[in-house]
């Protein structure tokens, strides 16, 4: 019986493909993203995806705008009259509310806050993602703000005396970044409760009161608050599907992962019983 030829583009495109399935993912959400075959994904993974991909890239987008300009020098138009307009509203009593008000967004109030909630979800859910979603969100962003802190080495604003000290550069805020971090996270997980309209309330106050804090301080340009917000926005987007589809993976009947195993399984007990049958000839 004469063998089977093997087209020749076949041939060539052989080694490759070898190199391209050692190199494959074959085993996690990602494996089980890239490499379906016959496995579904869960229902509603695409919308979700499209949705996350806007929530990405409008603020990415937003924060090129602002990073393009800050690093060429140019002025915001509406940096100076902003922050003057805060100074012309300086009193003795509102710089003691707002010195408080600005701690919540800063390196003890934001950890604490997150320890405390991720302790007692875990204790709620009996799960570890809620935390992992804190972690790597808030971890993240602070790692995030370091680096871009000191790619662009804004200076601070000088359009009157800062009422705190900060030795760091400006842009963007870090405090800006922490707090629109972990009121994101918390709105993703307040979603599914019936926590979640009071929460993001909560966090549509929380945000833009330690922004304000930060220019009323005088340490931070208004471009400097809406570059940090954009960077949390997109980075706690990305985090919080990459979680959601792990979640979902995980409560389905027969996690992905699984039935991708048991999958080739079966294709490999084909193959060997084909390899038989044609031994046997």
């Amino acid at each position: 019986m004469s063998r089977p030829t093997i087209p020749r583009r076949a041939r060539a495109l052989s080694p490759a493909r070898g190199v391209w399935r050692r190199l494959h993912p074959s085993d996690g959400v990602l494996g089980s993203i890239v490499d379906r075959r016959e496995v579904p994904l869960p229902r509603g993974t695409w919308a979700i995806f499209g949705v996350a991909f806007v929530g990405f890239a409008m603020p990415v987008v937003g924060f090129v705008e602002l990073a393009e300009r800050v690093r060429s020098g140019a002025k915001f138009p509406f940096d100076q009259p902003v922050m003057l307009w805060l100074q012309r509203h300086h009193t003795p009593r509102t710089t003691r509310i707002v010195r408080a008000v600005t701690e919540l967004g800063g390196v003890t109030a934001v950890p604490l806050f997150a320890l405390a909630t991720s302790g007692y979800l875990v204790s709620v859910r009996g799960s570890r993602r809620p935390a992992a979603l804190l972690t790597v969100s808030l971890v993240g962003s602070t790692i995030i703000n370091s680096v871009l802190k000191v790619l662009y080495r804004r200076d601070r604003p000088t359009f009157f005396t800062h009422i705190v000290q900060e030795k760091s550069f400006s842009f963007p805020s870090g405090h800006a970044m922490a707090s629109a971090a972990l009121a994101g996270c918390t709105c993703v997980l307040a979603w599914p409760t019936p926590w979640r309209a009071p929460v993001i309330a909560g966090s549509a106050v929380y945000v833009p009161a330690v922004g304000v804090t930060r220019m009323y301080l005088g340490v931070h340009f208004p471009s400097d608050i809406l570059a940090g917000w954009c960077v949390s926005l997109a980075w706690v987007g990305e985090v919080a599907t990459i979680m959601w589809l792990m979640d979902r993976l995980d409560r389905s009947p027969t996690p992905m992962v699984t039935r991708r195993r048991s999958l080739r399984a079966r294709e490999g007990t084909a193959g060997l019983g084909g390899q038989g049958g044609r031994g046997g000839i």
